[in-house]
């Protein structure tokens, strides 16, 4: 399933930004995930 790879990066994106952060912005978790996949040259 894909799901896993994704759940994974999502998990590895909420301990870089910080579990005890409590105000988490979606901004910041999307290019995180972004960086996490090597697809920033989308939005170039």
């Amino acid at each position: 399933s894909e799901a896993l790879p994704l759940e994974e990066a999502i998990n590895d994106v909420m301990v870089t930004y910080g579990v005890s952060e409590r105000t988490k912005y979606r901004a910041v978790v999307y290019y995180l995930l972004t960086k996490r996949f090597g697809r920033e040259e989308v939005y170039n």
